[in-house]
């Protein structure tokens, strides 16, 4: 499920940090009921002693441009964040939560909230074609010669790209089913257009992710995991929200 959020400020331009991930991911949490936001923020789910959270986010979508010297974003007119989740009750309660609240604040920009859509984009069939709302994160921890450790981080192309999906959105399927995942036909994963690399900092931890269009070939099950969890690594920090390169119908919520 795929909530579609739209911002605005009272002025009609905003601004928000160049690195706004963890703003935005702290300003889902607080829109979510305490029992909810509880769970996703210090829980999650677990796969033999890794959590997922289940979530991702897109970046902020609308007309920006960029101030080098401030390092910030400047936002004419509205922007919409896209949430994605295969878990109903956290999209009720964010959804919930958002238009009572009526505001969210990202970093120092108090924005108001005014349309939550809500669409299902569904994987129908062996193949679907994509596209990244956000950088698709995926990455193995190497070791050097003399015992340290290091990141290194793969681009869409790459073998080991395709593993590493694969992998990540089999443990997935687990968590939600609690069933082996479907092996057939096999996974792949093809490039459609020329990968962007994205460089950006969580909390002060450097990250590497590409955004592109994809074609992802596979079980029909695993590429619905990928629609609503996120493709690759890190989602829940705002990495590798995807959606059909074909647009999907979508209602608005009320309360």
């Amino acid at each position: 499920m795929h909530l579609s959020i739209l911002l605005e400020s009272e002025s009609g331009s905003f601004e928000v940090p160049v690195q706004y991930n963890y703003p935005v991911q702290s300003a889902i949490y607080q829109a979510l009921t305490k029992d909810v936001g509880g769970f996703f923020h210090d829980t999650g789910f677990d796969y033999k002693g890794r959590s997922f959270k289940m979530f991702t986010f897109s970046r902020l979508l609308g007309k920006s441009t960029l101030d080098r010297e401030n390092m910030v974003l400047k936002f004419e007119g509205p922007a919409t964040l896209v949430v994605s989740s295969p878990i109903t009750q956290f999209c009720s309660s964010l959804a919930t939560g958002l238009l009572k609240l009526g505001t969210v604040r990202i970093d120092q920009a108090q924005l108001h909230v005014t349309k939550v859509q809500v669409s299902e984009p569904k994987a129908e069939g062996e193949s679907i074609d994509i596209k990244m709302l956000s950088p698709t994160v995926v990455y193995s921890t190497m070791t050097r010669y003399d015992g340290r450790k290091y990141t290194c981080y793969f681009a869409p192309g790459e073998k080991d790209f395709e593993d590493l999906t694969w992998q990540n959105l089999c443990k997935k399927y687990e968590v939600l089913t609690q069933m082996d995942p479907p092996s057939s036909p096999r996974y792949r994963v093809e490039v459609k257009s020329n990968p962007k690399l994205s460089v950006l900092n969580y909390k002060g931890t450097v990250i590497e992710g590409y955004m592109c269009f994809l074609r992802l070939i596979g079980p029909e099950p695993i590429l619905q995991v990928a629609l609503d969890a996120g493709l690759g690594a890190k989602n829940s920090q705002g990495f590798g929200c995807i959606v059909p390169d074909e647009p999907v119908p979508a209602k608005e919520i009320y309360i």
